[in-house]
């Protein structure tokens, strides 16, 4: 699983702007990052990839509503390909979209982690 192809898959779903890995220090002050975290041991049939949305928001309120647009279109996605893996199952990490402060410059950001079970 790349990123830049788990990145096509959100898209498919949401009109946002979304970066691999990082936020450049010249993008829009709404927009999000999704990087993969690792996720569990993997055998020679399945993997476990895991992955997270780290969002940014100048509005709370627009923020949240962004998390859980991202939440809900990716919480128990079934049978859908990333690239070249093919993802048997995505659920949430967590119950809800996870706020965790502002940043330096006072946008608010939010956390919303994936693990997945995926065809090696």
């Amino acid at each position: 699983m790349r990123v830049l192809d788990l990145i096509s898959v959100i898209k498919q779903g949401l009109n946002f702007t979304f970066y691999p890995n990082t936020i450049p220090a010249t993008a829009a002050p709404d927009c999000a990052t999704v990087s993969l975290t690792g996720g569990a041991a993997s055998n020679s049939q399945i993997t476990r990839p895991a992955f997270q949305v780290l969002l940014r928001a100048t509005h709370p309120g627009e923020g949240e509503a962004k998390a859980w647009e991202i939440y809900n279109f990716m919480h128990q996605k079934r049978d859908f390909d990333v690239g070249t893996t093919h993802v048997i199952f995505c659920t949430a990490a967590q119950s809800t979209p996870l706020y965790i402060g502002t940043d330096e410059n006072g946008r608010h950001l939010y956390s919303i982690n994936f693990r997945t079970l995926c065809e090696a």
